[in-house]
């Protein structure tokens, strides 16, 4: 795996339930992503593109391979979610970082009229 960089935007982050998974991976920093995306709801949040979303807040650690065993296997990657490199911004800098996009996203959108989706247990947005 050449990229070991993994965003996260839900119950990955810090401060939430699933971030257990992630406490011996590197926390490097709170980016916001290029592309636009869209929110299902599934009790939790589930990103999917879509050039008419909005921009998407979330968190970059680098992980080791044992911990991509981890995050595939909760997030169900090739089943429930497909594990893709995209492009985020922090601080100016451009990076690469894996994100888990939903196969198939259900009806329930997370509509908002924020600029940027920061997802937490309320579905908290910012405007800018």
């Amino acid at each position: 795996m050449k990229n070991n960089y993994l965003f996260v935007y839900g119950t990955l982050k810090r401060g939430f339930g699933n971030n257990s998974l992630l406490q011996d991976a590197d926390y490097i920093c709170t980016a916001v992503s290029v592309d636009k995306y869209n929110i299902s709801g599934h009790g939790f949040p589930c990103a999917h593109p879509n050039e008419n979303g909005k921009l998407l807040q979330g968190e970059i650690f680098l992980l080791s391979k044992a911990e991509f065993i981890l995050t595939d296997r909760l997030e169900g990657n090739g089943s429930f979610y497909n594990r893709e490199i995209r492009t985020f911004i922090s601080e100016g800098k451009k990076i690469d970082a894996w994100i888990y996009i939903i196969i198939r996203p259900n009806e329930m959108t997370y509509n908002t009229d924020c600029d940027i989706i920061n997802w937490d247990y309320k579905n908290t947005y910012f405007k800018l």
